[in-house]
């Protein structure tokens, strides 16, 4: 009883501290970021510490042995692999595209899938994580900002394919992408300045946990 009173609040503090600090970067977006703009291309910190947060912690989900991989057929190692993304990273993206909702006319659910798909790239036992977060930043940005604007034509009825069978670029994604590469960019340099305080949060409460093993 006692343990599990220990855990449960041991995990109520981590969550009380991980929404402290969505909400933290979120105001931080908001008062300070979204003043400082590069032409018109803004960072965008609230995705940025969305995939930091996927590849800091992973997925909880062991990695499948020599012996299980021999053992299963193609469809199960495939339905594991999906199911081995980051559930940390998509709440964490859940909890920002809830915020950002008030603020642009679509939820968007690129946040939570690209937190869920940040967890397929851990970098938990990198010894050059700072470095490798940057590509990855780099990439994912790019991936949720596409499917920003390939959710903003669906919601607003534009079509890919024209009635002659040509390929259509919408206005509002031709518009979006023009930003996509410069934010993505953005986004890549500012990742390291959050990888490793994160990191740092991730070895302390894993020091933690072993020393009350």
């Amino acid at each position: 009883m006692i343990l599990g009173s220990m855990r449960s609040r041991k995990r109520l503090s981590e969550i009380g501290l991980a929404a402290f600090l969505v909400i933290l970067v979120w105001l931080i977006q908001l008062a300070l970021l979204s003043k400082f703009r590069f032409g018109d291309v803004l960072c965008n910190l609230p995705l940025t510490m969305t995939i930091i947060w996927g590849v800091t912690f992973g997925s909880p989900m062991p990695k499948p042995t020599n012996d299980e991989l021999r053992m299963s057929n193609l469809s199960t190692i495939l339905v594991r692999q999906l199911l081995s993304g980051s559930p940390s990273g998509a709440l964490i993206g859940a909890f920002f595209a809830a915020l950002s909702a008030s603020v642009i006319p679509v939820y968007p659910i690129a946040y939570p899938v690209i937190g869920w798909i940040a967890g397929y790239f851990s970098l938990k036992n990198f010894n050059q994580a700072a470095f490798l977060c940057i590509p990855l930043v780099l990439l994912l940005t790019f991936l949720g900002e596409t499917i920003m604007a390939v959710q903003l034509c669906l919601m607003h009825g534009r079509e890919f394919v024209s009635a002659a069978g040509r390929l259509v670029v919408p206005e509002e994604f031709s518009h979006l992408a023009m930003f996509i590469v410069p934010e993505s960019l953005l986004n890549a340099l500012i990742a390291p300045v959050l990888f490793i305080p994160m990191r740092g949060w991730y070895e302390f409460f894993r020091w933690r946990q072993m020393s009350s093993d």
